[in-house]
């Protein structure tokens, strides 16, 4: 079974302001500021409409950026998801098995 994204909901409160090529983000909820690419951006967006396997984010996030089906490369798309679950702002939503 294929894992499953969804935004936490600190999300709702995220303050955006694009520029240049990239997109500065504040969080009200820890004072901080993010600053992403659009890529890291467009995931984010994609979530924000629901729970989404990772699969059909990262197919989702090459049509919105535009480049083929397997263009976008899955180190980059890895480290931007992983990324935002760092910041708390998307968690994984497939259960973990318990410690043996």
């Amino acid at each position: 079974m294929a894992s499953r994204l969804a935004v936490s909901p600190v999300v709702h409160g995220l303050v955006w302001q694009p520029w240049d090529d990239v997109y500065i983000v504040y969080q009200p909820s820890s004072t901080e500021t993010h600053v992403f690419n659009e890529t890291t951006a467009l995931i984010l967006k994609c979530l924000e409409q629901g729970p989404l396997a990772i699969e059909g984010i990262k197919d989702w996030a090459e049509a919105a950026l535009g480049v083929a089906h397997g263009e976008l490369a899955t180190a980059d798309f890895a480290f931007a998801t992983a990324r935002l679950q760092e910041l708390g702002l998307i968690e994984c939503l497939d259960e973990t098995a318990a410690p043996e």
